[in-house]
């Protein structure tokens, strides 16, 4: 019990320390890497260049040679087509952008293009927002909610409806930089390491996701937790059906060591008919011996195994055939060798078709055995039986029996008698 305690609190822990992490975590979008087609944009007026100056479209350079008029140059990333298919960054917060600057410009304007809902108006809403520019390397953490829609813009499109003036990025095609008018002469060089929409990692999108995970996981963890308990309760109970044999462990004299030791099959180390006897008129005594189910076994044609081979190897029959039973039989499970080459085992709290799957185990795995003689293969017969309220061992086992005679009548290597 206290193991499946103890699963229970740490499958907890690790759900509640999994969410808080994941609460101050961050997922971003990264639109250098993961946006459009990068372009350079600038007033293309008398007195301004601009260029790309590395291989990745990450660094630029304008250069205005005079300051008067609409001066602007900066970075343009294409997010979808560019024109009405875009990507929505509703459940985005904030972008992250780090740029190393060189010049003398002292703020510099980021801005992103959305599709406007209306497909009758051929445009896309312009927001802006101005960001004082720091020298050399620098990360800037811009909230999203801080764009506005650029007064420029609705000027210019004579925008009236009130809906229209309010920011939506729920279909974005593009995404920008740039310094505007005014200006100082100059050059002006910008190197982007990085450019990315962040989210929290918990947003609408993915918290029923979370939620139906977590849901999953607990019952995961359920089945697992009533596993562990049902294994302690079904120990405990092993314990209690063979409580003699623990009993007999503990006896520490002289004639209580020689009574065990006669227990014992001295060829098999299997309990003896005696012993299990013992063991069962104790236990019923003690409990009821309904629903404890027999499986009685046989060695096939095992007198012709002792004329072929001899009877040293049909005592190694005997010996690998009871290995192999104590190797499979389960705890609490009493193995017996009942006499010559019988070996019956007594399974408490079994119904006959649990048994059965036992007997079949037995039985598949007997063929395989290996003896000194390569030649010798063996095979074994099996009746299987399930004591009844009210009924005796020996009825049950009588039954068992009957059940083992059909199946060797039945041409052996076979179970009968397994239906409850």
């Amino acid at each position: 019990m206290k193991v499946s305690i103890s699963f229970l609190l740490l499958a907890v822990s690790i759900w509640i320390a999994a969410t808080v992490v994941a609460s101050f975590s961050e997922r971003s979008f990264q639109l250098i890497d993961d946006g459009g087609v990068r372009s350079l944009y600038s007033d293309r007026g008398a007195g301004t260049a601009l260029n790309w100056i590395d291989q990745k479209r990450q660094g630029f350079s304008c250069l205005f040679l005079q300051s008067s008029g609409v001066r602007f140059c900066g970075m343009n990333i294409q997010m979808g087509d560019g024109a009405r298919n875009g990507k929505d960054f509703r459940a985005y917060t904030k972008l992250r952008l780090t740029v190393e600057y060189k010049g003398s410009a002292e703020k510099f304007r980021v801005s992103y293009r959305n599709v406007i809902n209306d497909p009758s108006i051929p445009d896309t809403k312009f927001h802006q927002v101005e960001v004082p520019i720091r020298k050399g390397a620098y990360i800037y953490e811009i909230p999203l909610s801080k764009f506005e829609v650029a007064p420029w813009w609705i000027e210019m499109r004579q925008i009236k409806d009130p809906e229209m003036r309010l920011p939506t990025r729920d279909n974005v095609v593009h995404f920008g930089f740039d310094i505007e008018t005014p200006l100082p002469v100059g050059q002006h060089y910008f190197d982007v390491l990085e450019y990315s929409a962040v989210a929290p990692f918990f947003t609408e999108d993915n918290l029923s996701w979370w939620i139906g995970g977590s849901i999953a996981y607990f019952i995961i963890v359920g089945l697992f937790y009533n596993f562990l308990r049902l294994r302690s309760q079904l120990k405990q109970r092993h314990e209690e059906m063979f409580g003699l044999l623990k009993k007999l462990e503990e006896v520490d004299s002289e004639s209580a060591h020689f009574k065990k030791l006669s227990m014992y099959d001295p060829l098999t180390g299997l309990l003896n008919r005696r012993a299990a006897l013992d063991v069962v008129s104790e236990f019923a005594l003690r409990n009821s011996l309904a629903g404890t189910a027999l499986v009685v076994m046989d060695i096939d044609h095992f007198k012709q195994v002792n004329d072929t081979y001899g009877h040293e190897v049909g005592d190694e029959v005997l010996k690998s055939v009871a290995t192999l039973v104590q190797q499979i039989v389960r705890e609490g499970d009493a193995a017996v060798r009942w006499g010559g080459e019988e070996i019956v085992v007594i399974c408490p709290k079994t119904n006959a078709d649990g048994a059965y799957r036992v007997a079949e185990k037995l039985r598949t795995q007997i063929k395989q055995l290996r003896f000194s003689n390569p030649e010798l293969v063996i095979t074994a017969s099996f009746g299987v039986a399930n004591i009844r309220q009210g009924e005796s061992f020996s009825q049950a086992l009588g039954r068992a029996d009957e059940a083992l005679y059909d199946a060797k009548k039945s041409g052996r290597d076979q179970i009968c008698g397994h239906k409850s």
